[in-house]
């Protein structure tokens, strides 16, 4: 911490910045629960008339594009970050 300041209070350590993701493709009949499997906690999905979207916020390693994006290509979902 430096001098003069005060301590972060847990509002200011909270993420508030959520992210979302949007499934562009998934191979083998990809749905809305086989994407859930994948995500870990910090991270829902939801299906929206564009197709399966992805939000959460990253927490402790667990992000989107280190963590969720690369998971979901493992299992041959091809994910990209949208901005809404």
């Amino acid at each position: 911490m430096q001098p003069g300041t005060s301590p972060p209070t847990p509002t200011d350590m909270t993420n508030n910045n959520t992210r979302t993701a949007l499934v562009t493709f998934g191979a083998f009949g990809c749905d809305l629960e086989i994407v859930r499997e994948y995500l870990p906690s910090n991270y829902t999905a939801t299906s929206t008339e564009d197709g399966i979207l992805i939000s959460g916020h990253d927490s402790h390693g667990w992000t989107l594009d280190g963590y969720v994006i690369p998971r979901l290509a493992s299992a041959l979902i091809a994910v990209q970050e949208v901005f809404l």
